[in-house]
């Protein structure tokens, strides 16, 4: 994908008022309210779907896609009977094996960089910006966020100036919600708004959108899933391409727990390389750190394999290798093909999500503090130069008050005349 289509944002920065941002948090707590009302029979009727209403459309692993028959249009909350597009409502269910905070943390993605690393694992959009965030993730609630962003998705033909992407301006909530009978569910919601400052480009049509997922953790390894929406292209001439496009953005949740264990895995190998800065690189051994063999082929100038998280060596048999998207500090976004051994992919797999994305929470806040002292430390360095112009509210006050001081004592007529600086600009200066 082109660095620009996530690198540049195509729009100004939207600063909202408190009011606005109050604006958003209800309606974004209305409408998830409203779809889990409406999805709770998914989850309690065994996910039977009236094939009546729905047409399955597409399918793999063990989710299905269905897309709302024609004379259902309109039939309740889900569609809009007055809408003048003719597309219609999807449904996705199924169950995805992994662990419900996994998928969380492959959800949530409050920043340009997590939604790039995100978007590499999942391929839900093609481009992407962050407008504005009013709720991100603490430490106490790791996987809620409230942001607003506008994203582009790739249409069919769009490289013969036939048709135009299209992009969503929508609000994103993130975070978890519970049942009637208890049980924790994640959710993922989208649903466009609208800014005055936020402008329609010219090389793509708006489209608006609105889209609920609940997630379920309804056994070990097992995840009941329910993804409900509308995705409206504005425009009915590319139907045939719009649809396919839309069911398989649908397919989604998919491939949310892999990204979660791919992040986790990369926190993982960061934090080792971190370590091995400050302390060295531990001894890789000599032998497999699976299979305890001596590797072979050493002697004839082949290079070692070893794990990038535990720095030992693996044997060409026993490597596993995993592509690990990164950003880099250039913000390209680097996919490589990393080696890892088999027993820190099984602490990875194990370990918690929640306190990972918790310490990466705790490490940004403590990078934020470490700049911000950076800084003052650099003002004050600033401050004691006596070659330096006064930096300061007061230390420029005064230099400006010595100034005048001076022009008047060169220029200042005889002594029984006034002085041209006024007793009401020297309160001033001294205020």
């Amino acid at each position: 994908m082109p660095r620009e289509r996530f690198t540049i944002n195509p729009f100004p920065a939207l600063a909202l008022s408190g009011e606005e941002k109050a604006q958003l948090l209800h309606l974004g707590r209305t409408l998830i309210q409203a779809n889990l009302e409406r999805d709770q029979p998914f989850f309690h009727n065994g996910r039977k779907v009236d094939y009546r209403r729905w047409k399955l459309a597409r399918e793999r692993e063990n989710m299905h896609v269905y897309t709302e028959r024609p004379e259902y249009k309109g039939a309740d909350a889900l569609s809009d009977p007055n809408s003048v597009s003719k597309l219609p409502a999807i449904l996705s269910i199924g169950r995805v094996p992994g662990n419900l905070d996994d998928m969380m943390y492959g959800v949530v993605n409050p920043t340009l960089e997590e939604m790039r690393i995100k978007a590499s694992y999942v391929h839900d959009f093609s481009g992407a910006a962050v407008l504005s965030t009013i709720v991100e993730p603490t430490a106490d609630d790791p996987f809620t966020s409230v942001v607003v962003k506008w994203m582009e998705m790739d249409i069919p033909l769009r490289m013969t100036n036939i048709v135009q992407n299209r992009d969503y301006v929508y609000l994103e909530c993130t975070g978890f919600v519970y049942l009637p009978n208890g049980d924790r569910a994640g959710y993922h919601f989208l649903h466009s708004v609208d800014f005055p400052q936020i402008s329609h480009l010219s090389d793509r049509v708006r489209g608006d959108l609105s889209i609920c997922g609940f997630f379920r953790q309804i056994g070990h390894n097992r995840i009941d899933v329910c993804k409900t929406g509308l995705m409206d292209p504005a425009g009915d001439m590319i139907r045939l391409l719009a649809v396919p496009v839309m069911t398989e953005a649908f397919m989604s949740p998919l491939r949310y727990v892999y990204c979660g264990q791919m992040r986790k895995l990369t926190w993982k190998m960061e934090k080792s390389h971190a370590e091995a800065r400050l302390h060295g690189v531990p001894n890789p051994g000599t032998v497999c750190a699976t299979c305890s063999k001596t590797p072979s082929g050493w002697t004839f100038g082949k290079g070692r394999n070893t794990c990038k998280c535990c720095f030992r060596v693996v044997c060409g048999a026993c490597r596993i290798k995993k592509k690990i998207s990164l950003v880099t500090a250039d913000l390209e976004l680097a996919q490589r093909k990393i080696t890892f051994c088999t027993a820190c992919l099984s602490d990875v797999s194990t370990a918690s999500a929640v306190d990972i994305a918790c310490s990466q929470i705790h490490e940004s806040s403590r990078k934020s503090r470490y700049s911000n002292q950076q800084s003052t430390q650099a003002a004050s360095i600033q401050l004691v130069k006596g070659d330096e112009p006064a930096t300061t509210l007061k230390q420029q006050k005064q230099a400006a008050l010595q100034q005048l001081q001076e022009v008047n004592q060169e220029e200042a007529p005889p002594k029984e005349k006034k002085s041209y600086i006024s007793k009401r600009s020297m309160a001033f200066m001294h205020c």
